[in-house]
């Protein structure tokens, strides 16, 4: 799988990405961060961008699912590690601009600052 969700805490949701993204494990993943929240209430999440990713599967229509809204109005906030090369494609793919809470890009090696960050 190229993207697993892990649950650390009640309010505390990890996300991590390798490989090519497949648009039907990233929907699966979305269920899973959905019945969490539906679950636990609002949630932090941190998504680990892993050594060894490379893309979104090609060709694939990206948009969003109807859970995508519920989703996204309860996240806190969202702290993304990985290599900088694919800082401005994420910030992109989660919509940086118009996602209702914070969202912060951080270097590969600084995971303990972007979990700082999110319980910040």
């Amino acid at each position: 799988m190229t993207v697993s969700v892990y649950i650390e805490a009640a309010d505390l949701l990890v996300v991590r990405a390798s490989g090519v993204l497949m648009r039907a494990e990233v929907d699966e993943a979305k269920h899973k961060v959905f019945a969490h929240i539906m679950e636990n209430g609002k949630a932090q999440v941190l998504i680990m961008i892993e050594h060894g990713f490379s893309n979104l599967q090609a060709f694939v229509n990206w948009d969003d699912i109807a859970i995508d809204k519920y989703i996204q109005q309860n996240i806190v906030r969202m702290a993304i590690v990985g290599d900088l090369r694919w800082r401005d494609s994420a910030l992109l793919f989660f919509l940086n601009s118009v996602v209702p809470f914070q969202m912060e890009y951080f270097k590969a090696d600084q995971e303990e600052f972007a979990r700082a960050w999110l319980m910040g």
